[in-house]
């Protein structure tokens, strides 16, 4: 088994060598392009998904772009992270704008359901901001970093002539670039029941052989203070702050602009998809079809574990979010 991780890892390795070696001759064909393009005023816009972990955002990433006819950056784009506007323009070659029909993920990674499928794709953003840590203040990011990339999601907005759609969860803890990139962006806040926001993040834990005091996904501002705290803690004042940043950094943009969904809306999927498909103004995807999706909302824990963590979720405040 140890052998084959090690052999999965090398080949993985390898095959980023070869993308970031390629990188250098896709750029003398892309620079072309993102200068015609990225340049220009903005044709339509970009939107992003996010929230807190487990809140349902990779599902709503998955049926929006199954169905609507919007960019976004599938699994064989991901893999030109470094030249996304290749990445977008090959994927288009190749699939033209045929559904995914995929539901599939594990922990929010679609890697295993196909190239088609639509992908977080971390590595994109990571080139300009750092990966230990996902807040990012007014004083992070230079004024350089904004327009390149704003000049790269340009160009794609603008070639294909389609608003494109970003599902990032680091994105919410990000807002204050995104301001300075896209003053005019749209996003989709999606939340959910805290209770089951963080029994699921403690069972993914467990699932993917972690402790319960360890740290796990998205990290808000105070991601050091959280760290030394207990699990039931830690767990649910992880969701309260990413949820509070947000909801604090939306203010940077036109009301408008937001759009808020619950977790549970997601079983009404087709007044769902018609909301969105009003706010983003996008049109249908031919042959595009409604996905299954299961809402299963029961405690599945035992009962100390779920009194421990009802009770850290009745000492805040989930409506105004004031400490």
């Amino acid at each position: 088994m140890n052998q084959y991780f090690k052999i999965k890892n090398y080949t993985s390795h390898f095959k980023r060598l070869i993308f970031k070696f390629l990188s250098r001759f896709i750029r003398i064909w892309e620079n072309n392009f993102l200068i015609n393009y990225g340049n220009r005023n903005l044709k339509l816009l970009p939107i992003f998904i996010f929230g807190a972990p487990i809140t349902g955002s990779t599902i709503l990433y998955q049926m929006i772009t199954n169905r609507l006819d919007v960019q976004y950056i599938d699994n064989i784009a991901c893999n030109f992270h470094r030249n996304i506007f290749f990445g977008m323009w090959l994927s288009n070659k190749l699939f033209k704008n045929r559904p995914h029909n995929s539901s599939i993920s594990s922990f929010g990674n679609t890697s295993a359901s196909g190239l088609r499928t639509p992908s977080e794709c971390g590595f994109f953003w990571y080139r300009w901001l750092p990966t230990d840590r996902h807040f990012i203040d007014f004083n992070d990011f230079s004024k350089k970093t904004a327009e390149e990339i704003r000049q790269e999601i340009t160009a794609v907005i603008n070639y294909f002539n389609k608003p494109i759609i970003f599902k990032n969860l680091n994105a919410g803890q990000r807002l204050r670039l995104i301001q300075a990139c896209f003053p005019e962006a749209k996003f989709i806040f999606i939340k959910r029941n805290p209770y089951f926001t963080a029994q699921d993040i403690l069972e993914s834990k467990r699932k993917l052989g972690l402790k319960d005091e360890d740290y796990w996904s998205v990290k808000p501002k105070n991601i050091l203070k959280l760290k030394t705290m207990k699990w039931p803690e830690q767990i649910v004042k992880q969701v309260y702050y990413l949820e509070r940043q947000i909801v604090r950094d939306q203010k940077l943009f036109p009301v408008d602009n937001f759009l808020e969904l619950e977790y549970v809306d997601l079983e009404n999927q087709q007044l769902v998809f018609e909301n969105i498909k009003k706010f983003i103004g996008a049109s249908d995807k031919e042959e595009g079809r409604e996905l299954s999706i299961i809402i299963n909302e029961h405690e599945t824990l035992n009962k100390n574990d779920i009194s421990l963590l009802k009770k850290e979720i009745q000492a805040l405040d989930w409506d105004s979010y004031e400490d």
